[in-house]
């Protein structure tokens, strides 16, 4: 009787620690079906970083031009209809234009910016580089979206998008640093440009899961180029892209 009493028992031990390894494993896949997924988000949103570098291209420019940096944000919406197409529609700011290169009146392959010409002019000899016309506008991007439906690796996932931008010019300027003294020289010259564009917009990157929080942190390059003439007045024929980094929180 006493064996039995004691097989009885162990018996019982043996189950409730079966029953409390179940349970345990039970509760660690509830916790793991309960978490969010922004896979499965139809809807999200969220704000960007843009760092852009942007420039004027064409075979009949009115001035040279460099690339300039040009950074902007924007607000946008996604709804995805599957997991792996949807669509995107956003508003924001972004800087464009690009930098301008002047003639190097000083007559030297090497010649200096910051020297001062003959006369004691600041300026007299070349500007390259300090010079740059800077459009600052308010653009709608409307895209279409892609993402894969597996994970690259583990939370990470290959996305892109494809779409149009309009892009009203709110204001032009050309800016010229004075590297010598500290000064800026502004000038307002937003009746020689267009004040409206549509852009083409691409770009690549990846979707990461920000720790099953449904939050997105995405990473892509983008390019984009403008379709119109930059130019009014008969200056010339012009095409203003850009391409760069965004970098954006969607939840």
């Amino acid at each position: 009787m006493q064996r039995f009493v004691i097989v009885f028992i162990l018996l019982l031990g043996f189950a409730g620690s079966a029953s409390a390894q179940t349970m345990a494993s039970i509760k660690a896949e509830a916790a793991e079906k309960a978490k969010v997924t922004p896979w499965d988000k139809k809807f999200r949103w969220g704000g960007n970083y843009n760092m852009y570098w942007s420039t004027i291209v064409g075979d009949n420019l009115a001035k040279e031009y460099f690339t300039k940096p040009s950074i902007g944000f924007d607000f946008r919406v996604e709804y995805y209809f599957t997991k792996v197409i949807g669509v995107g529609l956003g508003i924001g700011y972004q800087q464009r234009g690009a930098g301008i290169i002047n003639l190097d009146k000083s007559g030297g392959a090497f010649a200096h910016p910051w020297v001062v010409g003959n006369n004691g002019v600041q300026g007299d000899v070349d500007s390259t580089y300090l010079e740059k016309v800077r459009f600052n506008t308010i653009e709608v991007p409307l895209t279409l979206l892609l993402r894969s439906p597996k994970d690259l690796i583990k939370g990470m996932r290959p996305s892109g998008s494809i779409g149009a931008v309009y892009m009203y010019n709110i204001e032009s300027n050309d800016v010229f640093q004075a590297v010598v003294d500290g000064t800026h020289k502004d000038t307002p010259v937003t009746a020689d440009y267009f004040r409206h564009d549509v852009g083409l917009q691409f770009s690549a990157g990846f979707d990461i899961d920000v720790g099953g929080t449904g939050t997105v942190f995405q990473a892509h390059f983008v390019y984009s180029t403008g379709v119109k003439n930059v130019y009014a007045a008969g200056q010339g024929d012009g095409r203003q892209i850009a391409y760069g980094v965004r970098l954006a929180f969607l939840f």
